[in-house]
């Protein structure tokens, strides 16, 4: 087992960051926030529809608005709740059907495929333009793939939340007095294990990328624990802010909006460290069949296009 020192750990963090600063994460965030706005609702409905065939769709869509609230708060749950209901795929014919299907299908995926072009541009690859129609398409099914997957983390995570209740009861009449440090603790271990899972899907299959799993590992398990964290802060943040009365109607949205931009901040921040760690102490993420690598390198003030139009140097600046 491989021993890091806190030199290490400080290195790795520090690069990190500065890498996270100079792909224009903070751009790619609110790109991908923006789509989300768009791409949640159908992504929820279909989640629901799948994992509420086995457990029913009430029973799904209660746990997944209990989930909400803790994270967006009552409000912005609300209204997303509300949008969930405006969801619909019938037609009035087996065409208007389908049609209608494959619009919410596609409309779904679009986070998954801009969460994927991200993660590009953060691992600094960039797709190969031969492949085409044929690449967007299987992008699409990888997108939906992915959206199944949560669905299926969904059904476990309420068989868990189950037994986690009937644990709670037996816990509490064993032991009254530390029940509630013991479920806190389990709840927190298994909430952990559920988003380590999650983002480690994300960073292993979404990029046009090969890394190896024990890379990925780590750079899900710190993105999980930033996650869980901020979930407490931007929490904090929303409730001190008051942006659901700063902003009347639009309130709600702006909560959603500023809840995945934080969120996709710690993505992009995990995927940073996954790299850095790839490189430093396991095997160096490479480009797939699909894509190639970016290679990058600082260019000279001299022969740069600031030096050329008379604009002072940008710091830090690099052309591939």
């Amino acid at each position: 087992m491989a021993k890091y020192t806190f030199k290490d750990i400080f290195s790795l963090v520090k690069d990190s960051a500065g890498q996270f600063m100079e792909n224009n994460s903070l751009r790619l965030a609110a790109a991908l926030a923006y789509n989300t706005i768009f791409s949640l609702p159908p992504l929820l409905y279909i989640v629901i529809a799948t994992a509420g065939y086995f457990f029913g769709e009430k029973a799904v869509s209660g746990q997944l608005y209990d989930q909400l609230n803790e994270f967006i708060g009552n409000d912005a749950a609300l209204q997303l709740e509300e949008s969930l209901k405006n969801v619909k795929v019938e037609g009035g014919s087996t065409v208007a059907t389908w049609i209608g299907i494959a619009t919410l299908i596609f409309a779904s995926t679009t986070i998954f495929v801009t969460l994927q072009e991200s993660l590009n541009n953060v691992w600094n690859l960039k797709t190969k333009p031969k492949n085409g129609m044929l690449k967007l398409a299987m992008d699409r099914i990888l997108s939906f793939g992915m959206i199944l997957s949560v669905a299926f983390l969904l059904l476990v995570s309420l068989v868990i939340s189950a037994l986690l209740g009937v644990l709670t009861e037996y816990l509490q009449q064993l032991l009254p007095g530390i029940a509630v440090f013991f479920i806190y603790l389990l709840d927190f271990v298994v909430s952990m294990g559920f988003i380590t899972l999650l983002f480690a899907l994300i960073y292993k299959y979404l990029p046009d990328a090969i890394i190896r799993w024990r890379d990925v590992w780590v750079g899900a398990m710190v993105t999980a624990f930033l996650f869980l964290l901020g979930k407490y802060l931007i929490g904090w943040y929303i409730g001190q802010s008051d942006l659901g009365s700063t902003y009347g109607a639009a309130g709600s949205i702006v909560i959603l909006l500023t809840w995945v931009y934080y969120s996709s901040l710690i993505v992009f921040f995990g995927a940073e460290v996954t790299q850095q760690y790839a490189d430093r102490f396991g095997q160096p993420v490479v480009p797939n069949h699909n894509s190639v690598r970016i290679e990058v390198r600082e260019v000279p003030y001299a022969d740069s296009d600031e030096a050329k139009a008379g604009r002072p140097p940008a710091e830090g600046r690099f052309r591939s």
